[in-house]
This record gives structure tokens, sequence and C-alpha cells, in this order.
């Protein structure tokens, strides 16, 4: 008998994820929103077929099925193993097939949205987690502009979770959406090049960046409902103490619906199928037919999160004015948020919004404050018009918020606020100020400071200062933002964790005499190898201090300052170099000396001592007439005091101290007796002249 040559041949075929990939902003044919799916079950039926010219004796097919783990349980009625990643491959054999080899089975999926509500601060990476981190042909990790953009993408970052955000983010605003991709499995590099692709370059980009930081990423095959119903669909997941699904195209980090249905883990972007073939004079293997089929048996939408406040700062606008939306959200897990405030639409374009689609990275149970400035149009007839901003996002309800404007009143007045921060750059742990001045103020008028999460309001009466002090919890680039009515104004701010060169103890006086001189101090500290120049400028009441420096490991400045007219005054220290550019504010109270008046009077059977306080305030006074003693912390203007004495006259005693702690004393005697007539009738006529010049301050 004439066996003739027995072949054993094994061919993998690569399925080209995704065919089609989808955005989610499309009408679906049945789901009408995926990213509230939190729990699913589909019927899942793959079939396929393969020609083989020869005689075949057996054939193995090895196929990609739906995994079963935390958030999927199946059950798929074929033979099954678990590869070296530790996913799970389905397998078909059969023996002497003949030259056409079908195959078909089926299953069902249940699947649950992941909500990432704990991450551990401090974990080690497992030996099954290090092969995420390697490149690969397609995903090139060690090429250096992959690792130039995600070490600057990660920078100054809280944790991993951050970096992972950030890089998701990236990816999805850089990459543009174009369905002409499909197919093509392009490398990083390629991607990153074309600026365009369908979810496996979004995905295949996301890894490269994610892995030169450190950061173990899978490529996750899989099918998600899109726009067309069930696709094929790829995604990603890292490792941060457990494997968090991450989605760049969808932009799902942490948070994943229950429509991703994962078919794979895989260490590159090339996704295969594999067939082995035993037999004779076995060639021109092809797979003709792979398909998978996905059925809907029933889903569960969730309801979206009412949990937040959206609010406008002020109840009515005019024509040119500027104004602000403040929305809080305290989230229950990590997630990015994506969400777009959009203003109304009519005959008149009323406001304009600035950055409408916003980006916010969460953490369980951490405040968010995100705030939107807008401006209403100066092209307004007169009218009262009423401008619904509505609030739009995947996860959160849909809310609005009105905007009403009158333009029947004037445009206002702009200037009211002058805001300045204390110091432009900060050292991570240093507290920033925030100092407004608020003049003009003719009614009850609220001042508004968002820094960060914190929001903190005023309501003036008077034109004034504010001050106020926070401490940014993170590095990187900040925005303070100043509202009053009609106007907002930001000022940003950098917040560095390694800087070379910075300001430490810079300190002040905090109350100085006018004409006294006392010294403002601070340490110019270099934490590089090398002994560097820097120029250093004082700034007093419009005078300047310059000095050039070589600054090795620590200089100790200390430079005379003094003022001569009273008031809150600023003091600016600067420190340039070509790489550094520092700035920072202090405040310094100057005073006059204080002048202190006092009178005596019988009234009513009390003796009562009237002390008049002038120029500045005086601290800790304490008055002693013949051994009865009267205490006050503070005093500004006038005060009266009442003694248990009867007519006469007594030693007296005033102490106390100026702001800045020098000690005052007046000592003498007084007299206790009642007013005769005519310094009655006295007193009656300089209250009348008091009150007829109040009247007309007024």
């Amino acid at each position: 008998m004439n066996y003739g040559r027995l072949f054993i041949i094994l061919v993998s075929f690569f399925l080209i994820l995704p065919q089609v990939c989808s955005l989610t902003s499309i009408e679906q044919t049945l789901i009408k929103d995926p990213a509230r799916v939190s729990e699913l079950r589909v019927r899942v039926f793959e079939y396929g077929a393969i020609t083989i010219d020869g005689t075949p004796t057996l054939v193995t097919a090895n196929l990609t099925i739906p995994q079963d783990d935390e958030r999927q349980d199946t059950g798929i009625n074929t033979g099954k193993y678990t590869n070296e990643l530790g996913s799970e491959v389905g397998y078909i054999e059969e023996e002497n097939p003949g030259n056409v080899f079908s195959y078909n089975f089926s299953g069902y999926v249940r699947s649950r949205a992941n909500h990432q509500t704990s991450l551990p601060k401090s974990y080690v990476i497992p030996p099954e987690a290090k092969v995420y981190l390697q490149p690969t042909e397609n995903i090139q990790v060690n090429d250096p502009r992959i690792r130039s953009i995600a070490e600057g993408l990660t920078k100054d970052s809280r944790d991993d979770f951050e970096k992972v955000a950030k890089i998701a983010t990236w990816v999805y605003d850089y990459l543009d959406y174009d369905m002409n991709y499909s197919g093509r499995n392009m490398d990083a590099l390629s991607a990153l090049d074309a600026k365009k692709g369908v979810c496996a370059e979004y995905t295949t980009l996301f890894i490269a960046l994610a892995r030169s930081v450190g950061i173990p990423a899978k490529y996750v095959s899989a099918f998600a409902y899109g726009q067309k119903g069930w696709e094929r669909h790829a995604y990603s997941e890292v490792y941060l103490g457990e494997w968090v699904p991450v989605d760049p195209l969808w932009l799902e980090v942490g948070y994943m619906d229950a429509t991703h249905i994962k078919f794979g883990d895989h260490v590159d972007n090339q996704v295969k199928n594999n067939v082995q073939v035993n037999g004779y004079d076995i060639k021109n293997i092809q797979w003709t037919t792979d398909e998978t089929e996905l059925y809907m048996d029933s889903y569960v939408l969730s309801s979206k999160n009412e949990g937040y406040e959206i609010s406008v700062n002020q109840d009515t606008f005019r024509k040119g004015d500027e104004g602000l939306v403040v929305m809080k959200f305290t989230p229950e897990e990590y997630k990015v948020l994506r969400v777009d405030l959009e203003p109304c639409a009519g005959d008149y374009d009323v406001v304009s919004i600035d950055d409408k689609a916003r980006k916010v990275i969460l953490r369980p149970h951490e405040e968010k404050v995100i705030s939107w400035r807008f401006r209403v149009s100066e092209d307004l007839p007169k009218a009262m018009f009423t401008c619904p901003l509505t609030l739009n996002s995947r996860s959160l309800a849909l809310k609005t918020v009105n905007v009403v404007v009158d333009t029947r009143y004037p445009e206002r007045k702009k200037g009211m606020i002058n805001a300045r921060l204390g110091s432009n750059i900060l050292k991570l742990g240093e507290k920033q100020n925030v100092y407004v001045d608020v003049s003009g103020v003719q009614e009850e008028t609220t001042i508004g400071i968002i820094a960060d999460n914190e929001y903190e309001e005023w309501v003036l009466t008077k034109d004034g200062k504010i001050t106020f002090s926070f401490t940014p919890k993170t590095p990187g680039t900040h925005s303070v933002i100043v509202h009053c009515p009609g106007e907002t104004e930001k000022l940003n701010y950098n917040v560095e964790s390694d800087l070379k060169i910075f300001l430490e103890n810079f300190t002040v006086p905090d109350y100085l005499k006018v004409g006294e001189k006392k010294n403002a101090t601070a340490y110019i500290v270099n934490m590089g190898a090398k002994e560097e120049n820097v120029k250093l400028t004082l700034a007093v009441e419009g005078k300047e201090y310059m000095a050039n420096l070589a600054v090795k490991d620590k200089y100790f400045v200390s430079l005379p300052v003094s003022f001569s007219t009273p008031g809150v005054k600023d003091i600016q220290m600067q420190v340039k170099d070509t790489d550094v550019n520092l700035s920072f504010t202090k405040t310094v109270e100057v005073y006059e000396e204080p002048k202190v008046y006092h009178s005596t009077e019988i009234r009513d059977g009390k003796a009562i001592l009237k002390l008049d306080v002038q120029k500045s305030r005086i601290k800790n006074v304490k008055i002693t007439i013949s051994g009865q003693t009267r205490e006050a912390s503070e005093i500004l203007g006038e005060r009266e005091f009442e003694f248990l004495l009867p007519t006469g006259e007594y030693p007296i005693e005033i102490a106390c101290e100026g702001l800045g702690g020098e000690p005052y004393k007046i000592s003498g005697t007084t007299e206790f007796r009642k007013k005769n007539f005519f310094e009655m009738i006295i007193d009656s006529i300089n209250g009348f002249i008091e009150q007829i010049m109040g009247f007309f301050g007024s």
C-alpha cells in the first residue's frame, strides 16, 4: 500500500480585530445607550469552514471564545484549554474530515459592568503580569518617541491610575476615528504618525505608552455593542494591583459597561485563531469562513447619576457680562468623566462658553468642583432672555441651569476685582494665597473663589480685601478662578515636585510701623549638583532690589524693608535663571503710631471711662483705676468701660501693645464727676454735628 507523505501542519490565521469599531454617540439599533448597560445576557454562536487540499486525517482548530472571569460568566459547549497567558481557548477536533472542515458551537455569556471602587496604594507586579510590559513587533515600548510622550503625559501624576487616565485621555483626543483604517491593525508608531485609526489603533497606541512607563497592559480581543449592533472590538486591561479595564476609544477607564464581551488576552495586537492538520500531501489550507454572532437575551440599564449640583454664580446678567457655572460632584468609583456644557440655541447667541467639553479624572469619595466660564453677547436687543445651559454626560443625568439676561440695564463697569496669587510656582505642600482687592461695591455683592476642588464665597457690602489660602494637593498646572457680578478672572500657577532652585521660608513681618525697618528673609535652595547663578529681585512699594547670586546648596537672603504710608502692602521676591522663574508675594500690614485719648464722667451713678483709639489698633489692653482692672483684646475707635467708684480723683494706668508688639503705657490721675450744664450742652451740640456730618457723608 502506498501511503504517500504524512504531513502535520500548523497554520495560524490572524483575526483582523476589529473589523468594525464603533463610537457611542450615534443612535443605536437596539440598545440606545450602551454605556449604561450594567448587566446583560447574550447567546454566542461561532461557526466556520476550512478547506484543505490533500488527505487530512486529523484537524484541530483553536478558537478565541468568551472568557470566564470576575466580570463574565460563560457556558460554551466546546472543548477548551487554558493557554500560557491564562486565557481560555476553544478547540474542536475531527478525524478524517474530508477536504472541507466545518465547525460550529454555541453558548451564553452573562456580563456585568466593572465599577472600580477601590485600588491598592502599594502593590507588587506578579510574574504573570510582567509579560505585558515587554515590547513586541507592533507595540514599540522602547521607542524614544513613545517613551518621551508617555513621560511627559504622566509627569507629576499622583498614582498609576492617574497615569493611565492621562494616557487614555491623550489617545482619545490625539487620534481621529476613521473607518477606512478598519482591519489594518497598525503598529503603535504607525498609529502615532497617521493620527487616525479604529479601536485596534487606539488600544495599540495606548498599550505602548502605558508599558513605556512601567504599567503592564494587555491587548484584549472582544465584542462590543456599537452603531451596527454587535461588532468586533479591542480594549486594554492594566495592572494596578489588580486588572483594570481601559477602553481608550470610548474613554472608559476603571468603569466599563457590560456590553464589552471579553474573548481573550494578548501580548500583541495580532489576534489569531490557528488550525493543525495531520494527513497526506497537505497543502493550500484556507480558513474560508470564521464568524461569531451574538444575540441579546436581556439587559439591564443603570440610571444616570443625579447626585451632583450645578449652579450659576448670579441671578441676572447684563450684556457683555462674564459668568460662571459651577458643578460639584462626589463620585463613588475611579473613572474618567466626560461632561459637556451646551448653551441654548435660538435666534440669538445669548451666551458663549469657554471649553465646553471636559474630561475629569475621578476618585472615590473625592469631591470634584468643575467650572465653566461664559460670556453674554453684547449684540442683543433690549429684552429679557432666559438661556438654559445643559449639562450632558454619558453617566450623569441631564440637568440645566438658567442664565437670565436683562439687556434693559446698561452694561456693567468692569474692574471690581483685582486678583493676584502669592506665587506663580509652588513646591508641593506649600500654601497658596489668593489676594483679591474689591472696589466699587454699591450693594450687597458676592465674591467667589474656586481653587482646585475648593469653593468659597464672601458677601461684601463695601469695598474691601479678601485673602484666601489653600494647599494644592497635586503637582502640575493649576488655576484659580475669582468671580463677582459680571466678571471672572482666571489665574494660573504651577506646583512643582522637584525644582532644582526654589525659595524656602520666605518670611516678612506681619506688622510694620510706618518708617520702621525690618528684614524680609528667605533661603534660596539649589538642589542641583553644580553652582547656579540666579538673579534675585525684591520689590517693595515700587522700588526693586536686584542681585546676581552664585548659589551652592543654600543661600540666606536678608533684606531690609520699610514703608512710608500705612495700609496692607505687598512684598515680592523673584528668583530667575534660565530654567526657573519663581515669584512669591507676602503681605504686611503697615500701621501708624496709635493715638489714645481718654475721658471720664459719672453717668446714672456709674463711673464711666471712655477710651478713643485712633490711627491704628492697640492690643492686649489693660486699664487699672484705683485697684480695679478692665481688659480688652483689641481696640480701634471708641470703647467705654464701667468702674464701681464714687465721685473723686483716682490714679489711672493704661497698658497696651501696638500691632507690632511694642509696649505703650499711660499713667496719671483722672477724675470722675458729673458733667455740668454747660458741658452737657456742648456734648449735645457735638452729637448733633456728628449726625449731620454722618448724613451728608452717606
